[in-house]
């Protein structure tokens, strides 16, 4: 089959890139339901012909998430797994609002991050269907709309399906070496409120009871944290407190963001940044720790590890060097891991800059993704079968 899915999409390769070019014009800012829910139904006409339903899972707040499932879905009780989410981190204001391809690179809000991985899945699944492998192959799609704030809302639909799953993939931008992520560290995503006394600086004195002196204090023992033999990084990203020059502040926050490799690590680290916040060195003031969000690490599992071979072995057949990463960032890899399925992330084009103005793919490795993928897909369900067959 891969020579049949190469020849389909060199076929399609312009429908393909005229497709990415609308969607990455499409704004879907995770806090605007209306543009995600646009993005939404574009994805929606795409897979409309395919031989797969649709279902809406409708939101309040955030956009809709959708799921898609081939046919062969109604007579298997597990099917395969892919997950892409289909909002930016890019506000209306921020200006990023252009598509532009220069030499080998295309640029444009979410282009990697992830609505190239959109653009794979899509013609992915319209080359397996083109083959009539859809009523043949159960696979389930999530197209959800809240994962650039933490994916609050989708999180259990995430789970759900990842627990009738054989395998998952997830469609994040790849290394720029064709890495593809085996593992990923934990996230967990703290605020930190200091409070004093408020009063006027010119009669504060040296015993002044200033809440941003205090934070002061705590953000360097906060950043002492970080520890690179554990890749332990904690970093205060943001700082907030006082009303003016001439006052005493009696308000200050930071929000904090730690990355860790084992769940034993994030706890300790929270535990001690805790210790950090409840001992004032400023007399008067006082501390108070909030966790905020988070999600567990995805560790490189022997399922995963596994996963990878697999795909590894027909990436050979492709000529694709891809390896395996363990990656930082965070993704809703981190949720389907918790169920103990084998995933794996970074299925998606490669490129860099994501989440800022000069976000980039490499024009070629869309097709290349978007065929590993299709290929990955085909021979993951007769390996499965094979395996049942033989137990």
């Amino acid at each position: 089959m891969i020579e049949k899915f190469r020849k389909f999409l060199i076929e399609r390769e312009k429908d393909q890139f005229l497709l990415l070019e609308k969607l990455v014009l499409q704004p879907s800012y995770s806090k605007n339901k209306n543009d995600v829910d646009s993005m939404g139904k574009m994805i929606s006409h795409e897979l409309a012909e395919l031989k797969m339903s649709q279902e809406t899972v409708v939101q309040s707040e955030t956009g809709n998430h959708l799921i898609f499932r081939s046919l062969a879905c109604k007579n298997h009780d597990k099917s395969i797994l892919l997950v892409g989410h289909m909002d930016t981190v890019f506000p209306p204001e921020s200006g990023f609002d252009w598509y532009r391809e220069k030499d080998d690179k295309i640029f444009g809000p979410g282009v990697i991050d992830m609505k190239g991985g959109l653009v794979a899945i899509i013609f992915a699944l319209k080359s397996l269907d083109h083959y009539g492998l859809l009523t043949k192959i159960p696979v389930t799609v999530i197209c959800n709309s809240d994962e650039e704030i933490g994916s609050p809302t989708s999180k259990d639909l995430i789970v759900e399906e990842a627990k009738k799953a054989i395998f998952a993939l997830v469609f994040e931008c790849g290394g720029m070496n064709y890495e593809i992520v085996t593992g990923r560290k934990g996230k967990s995503g703290l605020t930190l409120e200091v409070t004093g006394k408020a009063g006027h600086a010119a009669f504060a004195g040296s015993v002044k009871q200033s809440a941003i002196l205090e934070l002061a204090h705590k953000i360097i023992a906060i950043e002492q944290l970080n520890d690179p033999i554990c890749q332990l990084v904690v970093n205060v990203g943001t700082i907030e407190g006082g009303i003016g020059p001439n006052t005493v502040p009696e308000k200050a926050s930071v929000q904090i963001d730690i990355r860790y490799l084992s769940h034993s690590d994030g706890e300790a680290c929270i535990a001690s940044i805790k210790s950090i916040a409840d001992n004032c060195s400023v007399i008067g003031t006082k501390g108070v720790l909030k966790w905020k969000s988070g999600r567990t690490p995805m560790a490189q599992s022997p399922g995963n590890l596994a996963l990878f071979r697999q795909i590894k072995n027909m990436a050979e057949k492709l000529k694709i060097p891809i390896k395996a990463e363990l990656r930082s960032g965070v993704s809703d890899a981190n949720t389907i891991a918790t169920t103990s399925l084998p995933v794996v992330d970074g299925m998606g084009p490669i490129g860099d800059c994501d989440h800022s103005d000069q976000e980039y793919m490499i024009r070629d490795s869309l097709h290349l993704k978007t065929l590993l993928s299709a290929v990955v897909i085909d021979n993951g369900w007769t390996e499965y079968r094979q395996n049942k067959k033989s137990d």
